[in-house]
């Protein structure tokens, strides 16, 4: 007995001391993103005499953070039990609740792959593939320095790794100048396709610079076979191209002029060099997007984590840190450089985890202000309200999903989801029938059906749920009827004629 009461009175002593002196205390504290905003829009309201708005009601509340988080309005049960519920943290109970969710997962997904891959239209074309990949890294809890790095490094046919997509347009092989551009833009937020042709017209980026980057592609293959459908589509890595170039280059003086002068053209695509002017290690061409990948998200870099915050804001907010959100230049700063120098740090500290960012923004009380202006001298750059905003092209799908009728509901998703399966696999069936008969066309004794492939690909599409693959399928037929300055795809839905006529007339 005595020997227990002197191990009771050790296990007292512990927890004392733990109570006293816990784990991690010497640890700094990880300042919580909301404090960090807060504080920060705090400072600058109050230097600048700006009354920010009332905070939101539950109402106002509830339907903006249902399209924040999954895209969708809230659905009855959803919106009676938030309402009815006198939990003090609820608010911040049904933030985690929704990061949490699969939904939430899907949502980001919609967003980035509207950024960087396109949403395309159709099954076959790679987009619904990269958004369900995409969600399912996103849901699986992988940073987003690890995605980033997946996208660049990818590899493999589309039916198994739709990452490859970005490496395609409509089921045809981009131009390598075309995807390090596109990538440079859509992963890190800096433009360089303008010094493809000649220096930069306005950043100290030379023609040099983008071919160094563009280097670092010369090694992808990407392959498009239309003889097999669906078409195979395929990603790997070769020396062949470098060494190509490399024999051209030893025979060049013997070669005609116009030969020459194509030589010299291929050859500024076998030095790859980083913005910053650090040049590949290796030799081999097939690890240059490897070292690329690396430099990409590394520790050296703070570009690539400041624009994914940036973007992550101005998907909470309507409106980024630093505005155009993808074109960092020299001549725009942010309206808040220490805030998002600030969360960027943080974002990095905390293994660029965009769910615990997000949830961050949106407990903030800048976030959850109401749309009603209380001080007319307040600026967009000010968030002293929260700006009324657009919905987004799945959004406002999403909106009018949650009023269909049930049997209209089956007959889309039959239409969205299967019939072009069911299509392909009668349209193989044709083709074995009439081969079989010797009565196939000229036109069709080189097509051959791919069967494993479009099981594979109806996999990727039968895992995506009926609304969510809806909401992706008509967003992507809506935004196509309006375009940017560049004459690419929206990313955003602007309410354009086209787009309210198709609307109006179904």
């Amino acid at each position: 007995m005595r020997c227990s009461l002197a191990l009771l009175g050790c296990a007292v002593a512990c927890l004392l001391a733990l109570l006293q002196n816990p784990v991690g205390a010497d640890e700094p504290a990880v300042p919580a993103v909301n404090h960090l905003v807060d504080a920060a829009l705090q400072k600058v309201w109050e230097a600048e005499s700006v009354r920010p708005a009332e905070l939101s009601s539950d109402a106002e509340f509830l339907r903006r953070v249902y399209l924040d988080t999954t895209g969708a309005p809230p659905t009855r049960a959803e919106a009676k039990a938030f309402l009815g519920d006198t939990d003090p943290a609820k608010r911040e109970k049904l933030i985690d609740a929704l990061v949490a969710d699969p939904r939430f997962g899907r949502y980001l997904a919609d967003y980035w792959t509207a950024a960087i891959r396109g949403r395309g239209a159709g099954q076959l074309n790679g987009s619904d593939l990269f958004a369900a990949w995409f969600a399912a890294r996103v849901n699986a809890g992988a940073g987003f320095h690890e995605i980033w790095s997946e996208i660049v490094t990818a590899k493999g046919n589309l039916a198994d790794a739709p990452a490859i997509s970005v490496f395609f347009n409509d089921n045809e092989p981009r131009d390598l100048r075309d995807v390090s551009g596109h990538l440079s833009k859509v992963l890190t937020g800096v433009q360089i396709q303008c010094a493809q042709c000649h220096k930069h017209p306005y950043e100290n980026i030379e023609v040099a610079d983008f071919n160094g980057m563009t280097s670092f592609f010369i090694g992808a293959v990407a392959r498009v076979n239309n003889d097999i459908r669906p078409a195979r589509v395929t990603l790997t890595e070769s020396d062949e191209n470098v060494r190509r170039i490399k024999e051209a280059l030893r025979k060049r003086d013997s070669l005609p002029k116009d030969q020459q002068a194509l030589v010299d053209l291929y050859a500024q695509f076998i030095k790859p060099r980083t913005l910053d002017g650090k040049w590949a290690e290796s030799q081999d061409p097939r690890r240059w997007r490897g070292e690329l990948a690396r430099w990409l998200v590394g520790a050296g870099n703070r570009q690539t984590p400041r624009y994914i915050v940036n973007r992550t804001f101005a998907l909470a907010f309507g409106r980024g840190l630093h505005e155009p959100v993808d074109d960092f230049n020299s001549y725009t700063s942010p309206s808040h450089a220490e805030l998002l120098e600030t969360l960027t740090d943080w974002f990095v500290a905390q293994g660029w985890d965009v769910r615990r960012l997000y949830a961050g923004l949106l407990k903030s009380r800048a976030w959850q202000l109401s749309s009603v202006v209380a001080d007319k001298k307040a600026q967009p750059r000010h968030f002293a309200s929260y700006p009324v905003r657009h919905l987004g092209p799945e959004q406002f799908i999403a909106a009018i999903v949650a009023l269909a009728d049930a049997e209209d509901l089956a007959q889309a998703v039959d239409a969205a989801k299967r019939k072009v399966f069911e299509d392909a696999r009668k349209a193989a069936a044709e083709h074995a029938k009439q081969k079989e008969q010797g009565k196939l066309p000229d036109s069709e004794r080189r097509i051959s059906y791919d069967l494993e492939t479009l099981a594979k690909y109806e996999k990727w599409v039968e895992a995506m749920p009926d609304d969510w693959l809806l909401r992706r399928t008509a967003a992507a037929r809506y935004a196509r009827l309006a375009s940017d300055d560049e004459m690419a795809e929206s990313e955003s839905f602007t309410s354009s004629i086209d787009q309210a006529l198709a609307v109006m007339n179904g």
